[in-house]
């Protein structure tokens, strides 16, 4: 959003900065802490996961996903965004898993056996 390259082109989507006047609620940029995820669809990085699994996140921006198809989980912070996306061997989340504990462990092994 701040820049004037293209990235790789590899997914359909833009990337965005959050718009805090947009949040209804007292926040501070970046969105830092704990957050929910909802996975909208199954994925072997989900296998072993409950209905809604707990990350650390840490960003200013997120990623606005064009293909619905492409969207295996979103989180929200103000507004529903994409916290995690598969497109054919691609895998990308918003949040850190190396930070989240017992749910990114899991993540990692899960993603370490596709």
């Amino acid at each position: 959003e701040e820049g004037k390259v293209p990235g790789l082109g590899w997914i359909d989507g833009n990337v965005k900065k959050f718009d805090e006047s947009k949040i209804k609620f007292e926040t501070k940029i970046p969105h830092m802490g704990w957050n929910d995820i909802i996975i909208e669809r199954e994925s072997p990085i989900f296998n072993d996961f409950p209905a809604s699994p707990r990350f650390y996140f840490l960003h200013s921006y997120y990623f606005d996903c064009n293909k619905k198809k492409d969207i295996i989980a979103s989180a929200e912070y103000g507004i529903k965004f994409t916290s995690a996306l598969n497109n054919n061997n691609i895998f990308g989340v918003q949040f850190h898993p190396e930070k989240s504990h017992n749910y990114g462990v899991q993540l990692l092994e899960n993603f370490s056996k596709i």
